[in-house]
């Protein structure tokens, strides 16, 4: 990485560690409790990219991208570090919510991508690529902030995944019933 220690990264150095699955900055990200509202940034320009790419479809995305990817980032986190640390942990684990939150949000780093979502086909394809690598970055993450095996990141992260879709399936089977 740079000469300078990783805790005093910027937020954009970060950004670029991520990107880079730099260990040493998952590390201090895990670490740094101030790296909270750098993970927050993130995930607020990630929204705002991601209203941007989706405006063909509505201008109110500018504004209900961030607050729908705020409100994802804390649900997602919470149950990535219930499962994690509750339902499969590792005889190594040991996190706090804080951790998981700011390693989550900067893995969100990849979907800035999306602000292309507006050029037709082209901006698919990177969305694609950067989901992607948004699950590679998803998954290390995971695997820092709890500290964990590989396998059992993946693990944690499918299970907090189909938990976070129940709602919607309840609420999905409740809108057929109600026709």
């Amino acid at each position: 990485m740079m000469n300078q220690s990783v805790f005093s990264q910027t937020l954009v150095e970060r950004a670029m560690g991520i990107l880079q699955l730099d260990d040493a900055t998952y590390e201090s990200i895990e670490h740094d409790s101030n790296a909270t509202t750098q993970a927050a940034a993130i995930v607020v320009v990630v929204g705002i990219a991601s209203g941007i790419g989706a405006l063909r479809d509505s201008a109110a995305n500018i504004l209900l991208g961030p607050i729908g990817q705020v409100i994802s980032w804390l649900i997602v986190s919470a149950l990535i570090y219930f499962v994690g640390t509750k339902m499969i942990p590792s005889g190594s684990t040991e996190a706090d919510l804080g951790q998981v939150l700011r390693l989550v949000g900067f893995a969100m780093v990849p979907q800035v991508a999306n602000i292309f979502g507006f050029i037709p086909y082209l901006g698919a394809l990177i969305a694609f690529v950067a989901s992607i690598w948004g699950l590679v970055c998803l998954i290390k993450a995971i695997k820092h902030a709890l500290e964990m095996s590989t396998g059992r990141a993946i693990a944690t992260g499918i299970i907090a995944s189909l938990i976070a879709l129940i709602p919607f399936a309840i609420l999905g089977i409740g809108l057929f019933a109600a026709s």
